[in-house]
């Protein structure tokens, strides 16, 4: 899965999706970032990559259907992932954070 084919499944739920940062705060939405990226080689070219990537699902509904669309189509495209959950007393803002990796493997067309 390349980020681009990554960013449309994030699409898919519905709710506004940002990349590193939100410029509007509409609840809910998600924001995600690569953190890391390592490469296999395999006869002198790429052949695997593998991301890692944070996303953010932020809402203020305790049991917002657009989470559990998130999970689903995760779970659907076979994305593992963990996820961890914060509330702001503040602002009243539930934070669901995701880590999980991507991979896309190579093809001789990738380089050109």
């Amino acid at each position: 899965m390349t980020l681009l084919e990554f960013f449309n499944l994030l699409e898919k739920t519905e709710i506004p999706v940002w990349h590193y940062e939100a410029t509007l705060e509409e609840y809910p939405y998600i924001v995600y970032q690569e953190l890391t990226t390592d490469f296999s080689w395999a006869s002198g070219k790429p052949y695997e990559e593998h991301t890692q990537i944070a996303v953010e699902h932020y809402t203020k509904n305790e049991f917002d259907p657009s989470l559990e669309r998130l999970k689903r189509l995760l779970i659907k495209n076979k994305v593992p992932f963990t996820i961890s959950t914060a509330y702001n007393h503040e602002t009243k803002v539930i934070l669901n954070q995701f880590s999980l990796k991507i991979k896309h493997e190579w093809k001789d067309t990738d380089d050109e």
